[in-house]
């Protein structure tokens, strides 16, 4: 039951940021320049993003996929809360991949179990 919450809560964020990514919202732009990622990679962080919830919802029925989303996307923000510390962006603006690692790797954890 856990795993299922936090399967849809982590996919919906994912989809929402990845709608974001798309549409090139110019505080999402401004904060992948600020750590060093090419502008023109930003769709495929969206599409990433995408996979990963796609990868997770399915998984609501195959549980070896749901761990395997939850494995990616928890690499996927370990990576990107390693980019804004590495450019020692402020708490305010590393915080949300941060929260998004610890609930990715809660969801793989308790997927697993």
């Amino acid at each position: 039951m856990v795993t299922t919450i936090l399967s849809i809560v982590l996919a919906t964020i994912c989809l929402a940021s990845a709608v974001a990514d798309f549409r090139l919202v110019p505080r999402i732009v401004e904060a992948v320049a600020r750590l060093g990622v090419p502008t023109r990679l930003i769709p495929i962080l969206g599409v990433a993003k995408v996979a990963g919830a796609t990868g997770l919802l399915i998984g609501l029925a195959n549980e070896d996929l749901q761990i395997f989303a939850a494995f990616c996307l928890s690499v996927y923000f370990l990576l990107a809360t390693f980019l804004h510390l590495r450019a020692k962006d402020s708490v305010a603006d590393t915080a949300p991949a941060g929260v998004l690692l610890v609930i990715a790797v809660i969801t793989f954890v308790t997927a697993l179990g």
